[in-house]
């Protein structure tokens, strides 16, 4: 990556920081907190993300690095669903205030998080629930260049799976603030960056799809 995309992308991350920091002094550790419209929404997506972790794996232990882990809501819903000893989870987000929320808080208590785009190890399963959905610019092409570098960062260090969800519409935009990605594009980019892609839909998140992508052995 050359030196101007890497400064943009910076600046992009610094941005993002910023209004996700803001927010989060208003809200706190709440759905809202992260931009999330409710709990319900916020949940049924990690659930679904963590389902299909649970689908693919075959081992009795696994690593998971949430990128973009807010106030580590995944981790409560692991310990929720008693799977805290099967899984291995790491926490990450570039808000300041939502890696201090959960380096503090007792209930994560040698959980390890930390500020970065991309977990610094090799880990099972990546995940990224909600983390492309917000964008500080209305430059498109910018966005989805920034989220293509995002993942690629994310692949190299992948063992299993790398899954994520995004929201849809028949023609890609902006709107809001929110990115919205077309179901052929989104195909095609993972397809050709890196290999086999399952999509998956829910008939309560219309607007909404998970992509499951397996690295090959």
């Amino acid at each position: 990556m050359n030196f101007i995309k890497s400064l943009i992308y910076k600046l992009l991350n610094k941005q993002i920081s910023n209004i996700y920091n803001k927010r989060f002094d208003i809200y706190n550790n709440t759905p809202k907190g992260v931009f999330w419209n409710s709990k319900l929404s916020q949940d049924l997506r990690l659930n679904i993300i963590l389902d299909k972790i649970l689908n693919n794996s075959k081992s009795d232990i696994f690593s998971i690095a949430d990128i973009g882990c807010g106030y580590g809501r995944l981790y409560e819903i692991i310990k929720e669903r008693n799977l805290d000893k099967k899984v291995q989870y790491y926490g990450f987000d570039i808000n300041q205030n939502s890696i201090n929320f959960c380096k503090n808080n007792k209930d994560f208590e040698n959980i390890k998080f930390a500020i970065s785009t991309f977990p610094f190890n090799q880990t099972d399963y990546i995940v990224m629930s909600g983390t492309y959905n917000l964008t500080p610019t209305n430059n498109i092409m910018l966005w989805e260049n920034y989220m293509i570098n995002n993942l690629k960062s994310n692949w190299k260090l992948v063992k299993k799976a790398m899954i994520f969800n995004c929201l849809i519409k028949e023609k890609k935009s902006i709107n809001k603030a929110l990115y919205y990605t077309e179901l052929s594009w989104i195909k095609n980019v993972c397809e050709n960056n890196f290999g086999k892609i399952q999509i998956f839909k829910n008939h309560l998140l219309k607007e909404d799809i998970t992509i499951l992508i397996e690295k090959s052995t």
